[in-house]
């Protein structure tokens, strides 16, 4: 364990990783076996245009998540495009603005307006309470999303939507395999949208996924993914090519296999990490909320900066320094982003500025070993021990530290607070 603050990387030290850690490090299982999986896709000559790779893997996506019909898309972005395009969704949708941006810009691109709602301080999932202040005459549904593993109010929400008439399309990128007293993600709402990006729990590299029970809902999106193309010359919808390949496809399929083994990967990291950080002054491990089980894919904290004495920029940068390349998700918010920023907010969200200074996630996943995560826990409670010392030596630095060879972003970082 490092003593000193002067043997922190950020001020010139050795970085107690040379090879980073990364949040969302690409689960692979069984390398060789999906070698030759892909080998033989290619090899059949079928490539995509809904082959048999992609049917197999929407059928499993059906059953994972106990939804009548899967439609496999390129990624989630055009998913959820394609599911709101399908509904005919017109006007205001409301969204958290705690969320990746892609969640308001896929609404943006087809014409939508996305309207922004707080989100629940233990969950992080868009707040009922919230949602019906910013409903108005021009809202046509309400786009929750599922975060960190955590599933949504999925009941309020309904209860919402039913009174006020709208739809209801869950963004359920980071919620695959999860459930909610025991009612499986992918079958709340109208319609759910599913990433398998590849720092997803489970990933085809790139793709995604609608999963539904309705019927003409889902024969409207698989039109939609394919120019709106019926038969051989028949065009029934202005669609778009949304369609997953064979090789993404075979990829999804041979992850989804493994998904017991991740989700006992993250269950034991988290665990590990809860034991190494729950006595740390300032550091608060989230949990999931009684009666979800979640696939742990993200681990995630926040930082009291008066009890721990940095700052969560400050915690995230210094790891960063070391090669643990943690992550602020959703700094500066969505809200703040290019288009929205001169947007007017129909609520305040309280709970939402709080958690865009305060959140940070840590590695997870197979590629992280138990002594890794016994290091990474040992930096943060040096981090806390020694705060006093490492804001002097931030101070005489002007807030700037040394980045990681590695880091992606290898300029100078200052260490400011978000927003």
């Amino acid at each position: 364990m490092k003593s000193s603050t002067l043997h922190l990387a950020a001020f010139g030290g050795t970085p107690e990783f040379i090879r980073p850690l990364h949040v969302g490090h690409p689960n692979l299982l069984e390398v060789d076996q999906l070698a030759e999986d892909l080998v033989q896709v290619l090899r059949s000559g079928y490539l995509t245009n809904n082959g048999p790779r992609v049917r197999e893997f929407e059928q499993l996506i059906s059953r994972v998540s106990s939804a009548k019909h899967c439609i496999a898309v390129c990624n989630a972005t055009t998913a959820l495009q394609i599911a709101a395009k399908a509904m005919d969704l017109h006007g205001e949708v409301i969204v958290p603005s705690f969320t990746f941006i892609a969640t308001p810009h896929a609404m943006k691109w087809i014409g939508l307006e996305p309207v922004f709602a707080d989100v629940n301080p233990e969950s992080h999932t868009l707040d009922p309470d919230s949602v019906e202040r910013c409903i108005s005459e021009k809202t046509t549904a309400i786009v929750p999303v599922h975060l960190w593993g955590n599933v949504c109010h999925t009941e309020a929400l309904q209860r919402v939507a039913t009174r006020h008439g709208l739809r209801l399309l869950y963004d359920s990128s980071h919620a695959f395999g999860c459930s909610l007293n025991d009612q499986p993600v992918g079958s709340f709402g109208d319609a759910e949208v599913f990433s398998f990006h590849a720092t997803k729990f489970v990933h085809s590299v790139e793709g995604g996924a609608i999963v539904t029970n309705d019927d003409q809902l889902a024969d409207r999106c698989r039109r939609l993914r394919a120019f709106g193309i019926t038969g051989l010359t028949e065009i029934s919808d202005l669609g778009i090519n949304g369609k997953m390949h064979e090789l993404s496809a075979a990829v999804g399929l041979r992850t989804v296999a493994g998904l017991p083994v991740i989700q006992k990967a993250n269950e034991s990291n988290r665990h590990l990490y809860q034991q190494l950080l729950h006595d740390i002054p300032g550091l608060h491990l989230t949990h999931p909320e009684s009666g979800v089980s979640s696939n742990r894919q993200y681990v995630v904290i926040t930082i009291d900066e008066d009890q721990f004495g940095l700052s969560r920029d400050q915690v995230v940068s210094l790891l960063r320094s070391e090669g643990v390349f943690a992550r602020s998700y959703f700094a500066p918010g969505c809200h703040r982003a290019t288009p929205y920023a001169d947007q007017p907010l129909r609520t305040p969200l309280p709970v939402t500025e709080r958690l865009l200074n305060t959140v940070m996630q840590l590695p997870t996943g197979l590629s992280l070993r138990a002594s890794d995560i016994m290091r990474i826990g040992k930096l943060i409670q040096m981090l806390q021990q020694q705060s006093t010392e490492i804001q002097k030596q931030l101070m005489v630095r002007n807030g700037r530290c040394n980045p990681h060879p590695a880091d992606p972003a290898r300029m100078e970082i200052s260490l400011k607070e978000a927003g």
